[in-house]
């Protein structure tokens, strides 16, 4: 893995607003390394690198609020074939500009995760936090208090993908085409999707064990203990 970061330091008002831009961090990570976030307090929002940048370039910016002093900036420390970014502080935001192909893991105890158009591979969870993922590969998501909405783009991908949250609901878009086995369940809610699936019910609990387009070892759980969870088709667009 090549590794090499730099430590921006900055004051950069965003706008108009009280957020303040106060660190950015650079650095490079070659594909199918693994880049991973864990903050205590902050929003986490993860794209792919800005026009122009080089695709294997990584970058790290926190925001606050101006009115706060500064925290001191994210640890940037070395993990297997990849890094490990600690945020231990509160932020308003960590802004994360993910490399081609590299694979994503991120953790927040309070705080949302956004991650969009991304190449690598994503597994995130939020404690309390509503979650959105959006990607052509593969991902898996959970909350323990928030909503949950994911978008994949392939029809393969390694065992069975989890999401779920505890207080919530879970919506997964998946490729109409996909071949795989799904178990859905909620505990105090409903159950939806249209892959023309039927389920069973007891109590207040739904359930849905069944194959999506034949099956294949490829497998989906979906589950909330309270909220809805809607498994949809997502069709190519014409």
């Amino acid at each position: 893995m090549k590794f090499r970061a730099a430590l921006l330091l900055t004051l950069t008002f965003v706008g108009c607003s009280s957020i303040t831009q106060v660190t950015s961090t650079v650095g490079l990570l070659q594909p199918g390394d693994t880049l991973s976030v864990v903050a205590k307090n902050a929003t986490v929002n993860v794209y792919k690198p800005a026009v122009g940048d080089p695709p294997d370039r990584y970058t790290i910016a926190t925001s606050i609020d101006k009115k706060l002093a500064p925290p001191p900036p994210p640890h940037i420390r070395h993990a297997g074939k990849g890094i490990v970014v600690d945020a231990p502080d509160p932020l308003y935001s960590l802004l994360v500009r993910l490399p081609d192909k590299v694979n994503l893991i991120v953790q927040t105890t309070i705080g949302n995760i956004n991650v969009t158009d991304v190449t690598g591979n994503v597994d995130v969870n939020a404690g309390t936090g509503n979650v959105k993922v959006m990607v052509a590969g593969y991902a898996q998501a959970t909350a323990q208090t928030g909503n949950v909405e994911v978008t994949i783009g392939t029809t393969t991908w390694p065992g069975t993908l989890h999401f779920a949250t505890g207080t919530g609901d879970v919506t997964i878009y998946v490729p109409e085409i996909a071949k795989f086995h799904v178990h859905m369940h909620t505990d105090n809610g409903t159950l939806f999707t249209d892959f023309g699936l039927r389920g069973t019910s007891s109590g207040t609990s739904e359930t849905i064990d069944a194959n999506v387009n034949g099956g294949s070892p490829y497998g989906i759980d979906i589950e909330s203990h309270a909220g809805v969870v809607r498994l949809l088709r997502l069709a190519p667009q014409a």
